[in-house]
């Protein structure tokens, strides 16, 4: 009798020792497999319990092909530089009627960076069926940004038949927000123009193009 309990005794100790292991600590990202964990998000799939590709990265951007970028810088005064190979446009902080000329190009470019002062900064833009253009304001909290699109270089402030843009620096992480509609870059048909109002914090806006489906 006391050998079949010391029998018993150790079948015990091996179901305990195999139900500590059940309550050990789950994998962590790196053992998974990075790869996978950073394509997680916190929305699960009821049917396999498994958690569901994510459509935007962590900034608003998509995770589509990124083919072209530029950023609208805000200065101090008047710009007075050249505008070499860079991809950027700069006006001035606190402007009301800084002018941004977007043509049909067989890319996308920047022709003159300066939209300072009096001066008409240019840019070309290309198949807006195929790439989507997403912008975030980056920089002083506070800063504002709008843009008004027109057909023509007079642009009126109430009506921006072509769309606007509205963006406020605020406090945390910028987030890419998707440029809504499409005619404030679509230039196949017309040149468009923008006119951009900033106010005295408004430091830099990056814009972003993605192929469609990507």
């Amino acid at each position: 009798m006391k050998r079949n309990w010391k029998k018993l005794s150790l079948i015990g100790v091996a179901i305990a020792a195999l139900a500590a292991c059940n309550k050990s600590a789950p994998f962590s990202p790196s053992e998974l497999g990075s790869s996978g964990a950073s394509e997680l998000t916190s929305s699960r799939d009821g049917s396999a319990g498994l958690l569901t590709p994510m459509a935007l990265a962590g900034n608003g951007a998509p995770r589509g092909k990124h083919v072209y970028s530029w950023n609208l810088i805000g200065v101090p005064n008047e710009y007075q530089g050249d505008c070499g190979d860079g991809r950027r446009i700069f006006v001035q902080r606190d402007v009301n009627n800084a002018k941004i000329e977007i043509t049909n190009g067989s890319t996308w470019s920047i022709v003159d960076c300066n939209g300072t002062g009096s001066h008409l900064a240019e840019m070309t833009s290309n198949d807006l069926g195929i790439y989507d253009v997403y912008v975030r304001i980056l920089g002083k909290p506070g800063g504002t940004l709008h843009v008004c699109a027109d057909a023509v270089i007079d642009v009126d402030e109430v009506l921006c038949p072509l769309g606007t843009i509205d963006l406020t620096r605020g406090t945390g992480q910028s987030k890419f927000v998707k440029v809504q509609p499409e005619t404030l870059f679509d230039a196949s048909a017309q040149d468009v123009f923008w006119e951009v109002q900033t106010n005295t914090d408004f430091r830099i806006a990056q814009f972003r193009v993605y192929e469609v489906g990507q």
